[in-house]
């Protein structure tokens, strides 16, 4: 995506532990697109797990090169941490496609304070892994702000492909979520809910998805929870508290499932193979893929998603309600295809964000999210660069495009 559009003219780097595969997998890129090797990148050497000072001193001289890094190095719980502590520190600003949200919590009480001192912005889940959701409820709240209304509930109904195929790395960090134990000290309050400013925030987000499936006659067929649901609440959640959409937005979210009979063993049998990684990854986790494998670029561009919601908003004083829909669509696999994209677009607008505010004297930093950060130009630029489309509408208006303008 970065050379097949021209992006960045300017200084830029990969990093990676192994100087030899870094450089045989640029050459890959280069081959694929037709791109000549002047145009690639250089290539740094570093290890994100510091077990030692001097590991962290050489990721910290690279870290501090650099004005934006983006990073998709997961489990981000595992080999994040001192990557993202650093960008903090250093006020480089930051972009992740993670989808843990106990590292986003992580990071936000050991890390937001000092991102907001050194005016770095940190924003994880800037893949699939939320951006689809989160843009589309700040969008709905735009539109009811308009009004000078307030969102008071959302709904999503993903529509996927009916054999959506995961990433051993995918698969490794939800087996590791999933599997280890809880024994975190107990915190005041949910540090998602640390507003702007560092105090918990007066808007909350109750998460009332399905426990089971559910049949959902405007679908005509059945939805009901998934694996990546919780994670997708957790980042609207972040964002109510940080932009103030509700004091009580309601969220919910499901899978539309696939009409196929064939399909739904197939699902049944795969979900019960990671259930059973998940406790016994010593002697499940073998059949499953392995870190480094994944789909196939043919079926990463066969791929889609459609994200359907449902959403409603009030009228100060209790004087009516409105319905609003939304549709956003993505051509192509968005796990992974899309999902480099959209980590490439947000690290470029971190950029000019940064690069405007060093004119204007300096900005705010802190751990945020996709739709914080971003606002309506994130969408404006999938539309753009990657074939999305987004289209929302109220009951008593013309179903027209969102976006035009930043948070």
């Amino acid at each position: 995506h970065v050379l097949t559009r021209g992006y960045f003219p300017g200084r830029w780097a990969v990093c990676a532990r192994n100087e030899a595969k870094a450089r045989a997998v640029l050459a890959a890129v280069a081959e694929h697109t037709g791109v000549p090797a002047e145009a690639l990148p250089a290539v740094e050497v570093a290890d994100l797990v510091c077990t030692a000072p001097e590991d962290e001193e050489v990721l910290r001289a690279i870290v501090r090169k650099a004005e934006v890094v983006i990073t998709t190095a997961g489990p981000f719980e595992k080999y994040g941490q001192a990557l993202l502590k650093l960008c903090a520190a250093e006020g480089v600003s930051y972009a992740d496609i993670t989808g843990e949200t106990d590292f986003v919590r992580a990071m936000i009480t050991q890390c937001d304070a000092e991102a907001r001192r050194t005016g770095a912005v940190i924003v994880p889940h800037c893949g699939n892994d939320c951006i689809p959701w989160d843009l589309t409820v700040w969008e709905m709240h735009k539109r009811a702000q308009a009004r000078g209304w307030a969102l008071t509930q959302v709904s999503f109904f993903t529509e996927a492909p009916p054999s959506l195929a995961a990433s051993g790395g995918t698969l490794t960090t939800a087996i590791y979520q999933l599997g280890k134990e809880r024994r975190g000290a107990k915190t005041a309050f949910d540090p998602l809910l640390l507003d702007a400013h560092g105090v918990k925030a007066p808007f909350a987000t109750k998460n009332a998805s399905p426990k089971r499936d559910v049949y959902l006659p405007e679908f005509k067929r059945s939805g009901g929870p998934w694996i990546m649901g919780p994670v997708m609440a957790n980042c609207v959640r972040r964002s109510n508290a940080l932009l103030g959409y509700s004091p009580s937005l309601v969220f919910s979210d499901v899978l539309l499932r696939d009409a196929s009979w064939w399909t739904r063993v197939q699902d049944t049998a795969f979900n019960a193979l990671v259930g059973a990684a998940i406790a016994m990854p010593f002697l499940f986790q073998r059949f499953l893929p392995a870190p480094g494998e994944g789909p196939s670029r043919e079926a990463m561009e066969a791929g889609y998603l459609v994200l359907h919601a449902r959403g409603e908003m009030a009228a100060p004083g209790g004087a009516g309600t409105a319905a609003l829909a939304s549709k956003f669509t993505f051509p192509e696999d968005t796990g992974y295809l899309c999902t480099a994209r959209m980590l490439v677009e947000s690290g470029r607008l971190l950029l000019e964000r940064k690069r405007m505010e060093a004119a204007d004297g300096g900005g705010s930093g802190g751990v945020t999210t996709p739709a914080a950060a971003f606002g309506s130009v994130i969408v404006d630029r999938l539309v753009d660069t990657v074939g999305a489309t987004f289209d929302l509408r109220a009951d008593d208006e013309a179903e027209q495009p969102a976006g035009g303008g930043a948070a």
